[in-house]
């Protein structure tokens, strides 16, 4: 019995030295001006999806003056006893050297709201609306992780829902984003 008490400790030392010699190895550090910051999670209050969105956006194209990005944004929204989603798509074109940049993009917003009939009043059913937009702002992103921030107008000029397709509508919006990039 004391021999196999022992041997297992043995064994588990034997495994603990092994195991605490990867501890003590440092990886090199991030060179920034190689490898930069390109994505960002963030929320936004106002903007693209009204209320608030949780986002991601990832810069696919980067250069030193000028970058494209991709933005994916989701808004759950509470309407009675239903979650009403929200959707946002937005392609961004940014101008100048870090960390202030000028921004302007365009995009879509998608929303599937509980709403009442066009020719039917207290018939409700699910619509799908969506909105074409554009986004004029400033943006704070360094080319190292960290603090990420964006305050923007994003005028609304397209609107389509389940009665009509409304071409001349247009709405002004403005929103401030506050995050991480990485």
């Amino acid at each position: 019995m004391r021999q196999s008490i022992l041997f297992i400790h043995l064994l588990l030392i034997s495994y603990l030295n092994v195991n605490a010699q990867d501890d003590y190895a440092l990886k090199p550090p991030r060179d920034y001006d190689k490898k930069p910051a390109r994505n960002a999670g963030y929320i936004e209050l106002g903007g693209n999806a009204g209320f608030y969105s949780l986002n991601f956006e990832r810069i696919y194209f980067y250069k030193e003056k000028f970058k494209i990005s991709g933005r994916f944004g989701f808004s759950p929204q509470m309407h009675g006893y239903y979650f009403e989603q929200v959707y946002v798509l937005e392609n961004n074109f940014i101008f100048l050297k870090n960390p202030h940049h000028f921004e302007i993009g365009i995009g879509e917003t998608l929303q599937r709201r509980y709403n009442e009939k066009c020719n039917t009043p207290d018939e409700y059913f699910w619509e799908n609306l969506w909105w074409s937009l554009a986004r004029i702002g400033y943006r704070y992103q360094k080319q190292d992780d960290g603090f990420f921030c964006k305050i923007g107008i994003t005028p609304i000029t397209l609107q389509k829902n389940a009665c009509e397709f409304n071409p001349s509508y247009f709405q002004l919006w403005a929103g401030i984003s506050v995050g991480m990039s990485f």
